[in-house]
C-alpha cells in the first residue's frame, strides 16, 4: 500500500493534536530533495521507502522526532548528507537518531556473520542512549521485508533468517505486537514458502464460514457480558499464519487438526472488570483446563498485561480469549510507545527511563561488557529471546527469566556481589546447586560464601546476558590482579639482587619517569606488561638501574637452562628463550604470531614451547606458572606463514593482479582458494610466506590498492 505524506500527518494529528507537523513536512521535503533520481531494486522512486517507514511509525503512535528520523534515515548513508547538516536543519535529537540508525557501511568485516553481529551491537549501544533508534530500525525492516521479492533467493533467505532471529524478538521485547506479527508473517513467507502458500490457501478457503462464526460469537459474548452488567467491547479475529504454523510444528499437527484458530478480545475499563468478565465467561462457557494465564498479576517482561483463557464456545469450537483494559490494549499494540507522553508531538520523557525494563538493561550491559561481537550476539539470542519462567524472591517479589535460566542467573539478577559469592540456593526450603534450572512458582533464597569467586565453569552454568557478562568481567579482573602480582614479584626479585626496592626507586622519581616514557598510567600497568611479556624485564631494569649490567638471576638461569636442555631443537629457531636459541617451538594457531609482534611462550607437555601473541585470549586463560618470556631472534631468517582473506569483485584478471603483486613484493603464495559470494563478489583465502609482520602489513597495503579489491584481512584462527 502506498503511503502519502498527508496520511502520515492525519494519523499523527489524531493521537497528538498539538504535534509539530512542520518538522515532519520539512524532513519530507529534504528527503525528497536528497533522494531525487534514486530508485530501489523494484524500479520505484527511492522516496517511497522512507515515507513507508514513517507511515509504519505513525501507526504505532511515535513522536514527530522519530517520524522525521524515518524520513531522513538513509540520507547520511546513501546521499552526501552529513550529521552536522542534519543537526543544523532538524536539531540534535533528530541528528542523534539518524546517526544511530545509519548502518556500519564503511567498516570491513571478515564475513557477513561478523557484519551482522557488529551491526546488532552498534544498534544496541545506540538504543541504550535512545530506544527510538531500534524502533526506526524495526519499521525499516518491516518495509524492506515487504519488498523482498525484488532480491535474489539467497539474499531473501539470509535477510529473513536475520529478521526472525534478531528483529522480531526485539519487537516482542519492546511490546510492539503489530510490528512483530508483520515481521514473522514475512519471515514465514520467505523461509517456508510452500507452507506459507498452503496455509494462506487453507485459511482463505474457510474465510466466509469463519467470518460468519466470528460475527455471531462476538455478538453472543457481548450480550452475555452486558446482561451480567459487564460493560465491554468485544472483537474477534483468525490467528496469524506464524501462530498457526508454530502450533503445527510444536504439537506435530496438520492444519485440519488445529481447532483453536480463532481468538477473541474483550476490552473493559479497569482491572476489577477484567476479573469479573473472566468469571462471567467461565460461567457461560466451559473452560479448557491449564489454559488460564494471568498476565495482569504477573506481566510479561515487555510490560504486556492481559488475562488469557481458552473455552469451548458455540458449536463446541475451541476459542481463545484475551481480557484486558483499554490501556493494556494500547500497551499490547504499541508497546513501549504507549507509556510515553508527548508535548507538541515531541517525546516528553527521559529516554533513559527505558532502562527500567530489566531485560533491556541486560542487553545494554552485555553490549558494553562482552567485547566480541559474535559472542555478544550469541549471548543476546540465548538469554533475551526465550520464553519466560516466573519465580519469587524471599520477599515474594516476582522475577522473570528466560526458560532454562539457573540459580546462578537469579543470583546475578539480584546483585553482582550475590552472584560472585553464590554457592547454591534454597528453593522452597530445599537446597539446590547453582545449575538448578528455575521453574515457575519457585521461591529462591541465595546461599553465599565470602571466599567464593567465579570460575570458568560458571560460563557453562549461566544463561542470561547479565550473568555471563558479569562472570566474564570477574574472570578478567581476577586474571588482571594475578598478572599484576606476578609482574610485581618479578621486578621486586630482580631489584632485590641489586640492593634496591620499588619503594626506594619510587621516592627518587625514576619509576614515575619510566612510567611516563612507556605510556603507563600507573605501576599496575607496568607490572601487567612485565607478566605478559609485553615489556621485557631486562629493559625495565636497565632503565631503572643504568649503572648495573643486567643478567638473569642465577637460580632463574639454572632452572630455565635445565628446561631448555630437554626441549632444545635440532634446527635454528627464530625464537630465543632466556638468551638461548635453537629451541623446539611451535606457533599457536589461535593467534598465529609473526616476528615483530610481542610474544610469550607457554610450556606445552610433549611439544616444547608454544609461542603466542602476548595478548592472546587463549594464552591468558592458561596457567600462569607455565608462561615464560620469549623474544624473536633478530638474526634468524626463517619464513612464516600468514593467512589472508580477500573480498573482491568477481572480474577477470583480478587473481592475476593479486599474484603479480605478491611476486613483485618477493612473497611466495603457498596456498589459495576462491569462493563466490553474492552481488558478483568473491572471497579469496590465501596463505603467504613472509619474514615478519612488517612484510605482511606492507603486502596487505599493496593488495588493498588493487582495483576491485574491497577488503584484505589477516586471519587468526
Amino acid at each position: 500500500m502506498v503511503v502519502r505524506l498527508n496520511d502520515i500527518l492525519d494519523t499523527v494529528s489524531k493521537y497528538a493534536p498539538d504535534a509539530d507537523l512542520d518538522l515532519i513536512m520539512r524532513a519530507y521535503m529534504y528527503a525528497a530533495k536528497m533522494h531525487a533520481g534514486q530508485t530501489r531494486k523494484s524500479g520505484e522512486p527511492y522516496l517511497i521507502h522512507p515515507i513507508a517507514v514513517a507511515g509504519i511509525l505513525a501507526e504505532v503512535q511515535m513522536d514527530v522526532d522519530t517520524i522525521a528520523t524515518a524520513l531522513l534515515h538513509d540520507t547520511i548513508e546513501d546521499c552526501l548528507t552529513t550529521r552536522e547538516e542534519i543537526e543544523a536543519m532538524f536539531g540534535p535529537t533528530v541528528a542523534e537518531l539518524v546517526s544511530g540508525v545509519t548502518k556500519i557501511g564503511k567498516l570491513q568485516f571478515r564475513s557477513k556473520a561478523e557484519a551482522q553481529a557488529e551491526n546488532f551491537r552498534k544498534m544496541v549501544l545506540a538504543m541504550a542512549k535512545d530506544v527510538r533508534v531500534v524502533i526506526v530500525k524495526l519499521a525499516d525492516r518491516v518495509h524492506n521485508m515487504s519488498t523482498l521479492e525484488h532480491m535474489k533467493p539467497e539474499a531473501q533467505r539470509r535477510i529473513a533468517e536475520e529478521t526472525e532471529e534478531i528483529y522480531a524478538p526485539i519487537a516482542n521485547r519492546l511490546g510492539l505486537h503489530r510490528i512483530k506479527e508483520q515481521l514473522l508473517d514475512l519471515c514465514l513467507k520467505y523461509l517456508h514458502p510452500e507452507v506459507y502458500e498452503e496455509l494462506t490457501e487453507a485459511v482463505a478457503a474457510t474465510a466466509d464460514e469463519r467470518d460468519d462464526y466470528i460475527r455471531r460469537t462476538t455478538d453472543l459474548l457481548a450480550d452475555r457480558l452486558h446482561n451480567r452488567s459487564v460493560p465491554c467491547e468485544v472483537n474477534g479475529r483468525a490467528k496469524s499464519l506464524p501462530s498457526i504454523h508454530r502450533k503445527m510444528v510444536e504439537q506435530r499437527l496438520e492444519f485440519e487438526q488445529i481447532y483453536d484458530l480463532l481468538a477473541f478480545r474483550v476490552l473493559v475499563e479497569d482491572i476489577q472488570t477484567c476479573y469479573a468478565a473472566l468469571g462471567t465467561i467461565h460461567g457461560q462457557f466451559k473452560p479448557v483446563p491449564d489454559k488460564i494465564k494471568d498476565y495482569i498479576a504477573m506481566p510479561k517482561v515487555n510490560g504486556y498485561q492481559s488475562l488469557h483463557t481458552t473455552v469451548i464456545g458455540p458449536e463446541r469450537q475451541r476459542i481463545e480469549l484475551q481480557i484486558r483494559t483499554h490501556h493494556m490494549h494500547r500497551v499490547a499494540e504499541n508497546g513501549i510507545a504507549a507509556h510515553w507522553r508527548y508535548k507538541e508531538g515531541h517525546l516528553d520523557l527521559d529516554p533513559k527511563s527505558i532502562e527500567t525494563l530489566e531485560k533491556l538493561r541486560e542487553l545494554f550491559e552485555a553490549a558494553h561488557e562482552v567485547q566480541d561481537s559474535n559472542e555478544f550476539l550469541a549471548t543476546a539470542k540465548s538469554g533475551l529471546f526465550a520464553d519466560s519462567v516466573y519465580v519469587f524472591t524471599p520477599a515474594m517479589e516476582v522475577r522473570s527469566f528466560p526458560a532454562g535460566a539457573t540459580v546462578l542467573d537469579f543470583a546475578y539478577a539480584i546483585h553482582t556481589d550475590l552472584g560472585n559469592t553464590c554457592t547454591g540456593a534454597k528453593v522452597d526450603g530445599r537446597m539446590v546447586a547453582m545449575r538448578h534450572a528455575l521453574q515457575s512458582g519457585e521461591r529462591l533464597e541465595i546461599v553465599t560464601k565470602k571466599d567464593q569467586t567465579p570460575s570458568r565453569d560458571w560460563l557453562d552454568i549461566a544463561t542470561t546476558g547479565r550473568a555471563l557478562s558479569k562472570i566474564r568481567k570477574a574472570l578478567r579482573d581476577a586474571e588482571r590482579d594475578q598478572g599484576i602480582e606476578m609482574g610485581r614479584n618479578m621486578l621486586t626479585s630482580e631489584l632485590k639482587r641489586h640492593g634496591q626496592t620499588i619503594a626506594k626507586l619510587t621516592k627518587t622519581g625514576i619509576i614515575k619517569a619510566l612510567l611516563r616514557s612507556h605510556g603507563f598510567k600507573d605501576t599496575d600497568q607496568l607490572f601487567l606488561a612485565l607478566a605478559r611479556g609485553q615489556t621485557p624485564l631486562a629493559k625495565v631494569v636497565k632503565e631503572l638501574l643504568p649503572e648495573v649490567e643486567w643478567t638473569p638471576a642465577t637460580q632463574e638461569k639454572n632452572g630455565i637452562s635445565a628446561l631448555l636442555e630437554r626441549i632444545r631443537g635440532r634446527s635454528a629457531s627464530p625464537v630465543r628463550i632466556a638468551g638461548e636459541g635453537d629451541m623446539l617451538v611451535t606457533y599457536a594457531h589461535c593467534c598465529t604470531p609473526l616476528p615483530g609482534e610481542q610474544v610469550t611462550g607457554y610450556i606445552t607437555r610433549g611439544r616444547g614451547i608454544t609461542v603466542h601473541l602476548s595478548g592472546c585470549r587463549q594464552l591468558l586463560a592458561l596457567e600462569e606458572e607455565r608462561r615464560i618470556p620469549v623474544e624473536w631472534d633478530r638474526g634468524a631468517k626463517s619464513q612464516h606463514n600468514g593467512e589472508l582473506t580477500i573480498v573482491c569483485a568477481n572480474r577477470a584478471g583480478l587473481l592475476a593482479n593479486i599474484s603479480g603483486t605478491c611476486e613483485k613484493s618477493g612473497i611466495n603464495i603457498t596456498r589459495a582458494s576462491a569462493n563466490p559470494l553474492e552481488d558478483e563478489q568473491s572471497e579469496i583465502q590465501m596463505e603467504v610466506s613472509v619474514r615478519d609482520v612488517s612484510e605482511l602489513n606492507k603486502l596487505i597495503s599493496k593488495l588493498e590498492k588493487i582495483k576491485g579489491v574491497l577488503s584484505v584481512d589477516r586471519v587468526r584462527k
